[in-house]
């Protein structure tokens, strides 16, 4: 559904990176893209991917969170979307003949999504410094699900759940005195998808995890980092809470 424009410097004046404050003032105006609002609790892109024309820069993320899941046969992992996230689902979502998978969105928290449109770029044009930082939102997307990606690969899931929430606080955490916040509405089964084991083996990794200091959950979408998990990675002393021996789940077949 459409609704009103937002001037996208004022959601995220880091795309003004290197600009002036006259030329910031100036470049604002030009910012304008109308957007759409997505309530949940699923999307289907198939309506704005019709609309979508050679020029189209894509879809920037204003504000709420979604997940994009991707089922291959029985297993399901997905992606997390949030606020500065540009993304173009006419690129990314068609026929996969002939493996079986299905593409599907979620609607974690009602999203605001802006249009980067053709007349977005042509205004925006004038400005190569706002464009290389759009850019840049994909390429540390991209870097994101590559190290996510590599994580899932470790040998169990409170590494991988630990190294997770490390990446969420790089995209969208907040440094506090007792550690990173970030503020997601996950459930097990959306962290049981995003690092790649069963929903039972999240939720024992993350009751040991709180055991050992390393992962508290304040809220049903509230999660604290502390400073032990933090020390624990930059040491790199391995996984935190692991200790040599201790049993863990074993991966998903």
């Amino acid at each position: 559904m459409k609704a009103r424009g937002v001037p996208l410097l004022d959601v995220d004046p880091d795309l003004a990176n290197g600009l002036g404050s006259e030329e910031m003032r100036l470049a604002r105006a030009h910012t304008l893209a109308w957007t759409i609002d997505i309530h949940g609790p699923s999307w289907s892109p198939e309506e704005i991917s019709r609309q979508a024309t050679p020029g189209w820069l894509g879809l920037f993320l204003v504000d709420g969170v979604m997940i994009r899941t991707v089922r291959v046969e029985n297993r399901v992992a997905c992606e997390v979307f949030g606020p500065g996230d540009l993304f173009r689902p006419w690129d990314a979502d068609g026929e996969y003949a002939p493996l079986s998978v299905c593409l599907g969105w979620r609607v974690l928290r009602t999203t605001r999504l802006a249009v980067l449109d053709v007349d977005f770029a042509r205004r925006v044009g004038r400005w190569p410094t706002i464009l290389s930082e759009l850019i840049s939102r994909v390429a540390r997307r991209a870097r994101a699900l590559a190290l996510n990606h590599a994580a899932s690969h470790l040998s169990n899931a409170e590494t991988r759940l630990t190294i997770l929430f490390w990446l969420l606080g790089e995209r969208w955490g907040r440094v506090g005195t007792a550690g990173i916040t970030v503020t997601l509405p996950l459930t097990h089964e959306t962290l049981a998808m995003l690092v790649g084991v069963r929903r039972p083996s999240v939720t024992l990794a993350l009751g040991r995890l709180s055991d050992a200091g390393m992962l508290e959950r304040h809220a049903s979408d509230r999660w604290l980092l502390t400073n032990r998990a933090v020390d624990a990675l930059t040491r790199e002393k391995g996984p935190p809470g692991h200790r040599a021996g201790a049993p863990h789940e074993p991966e998903a077949p």
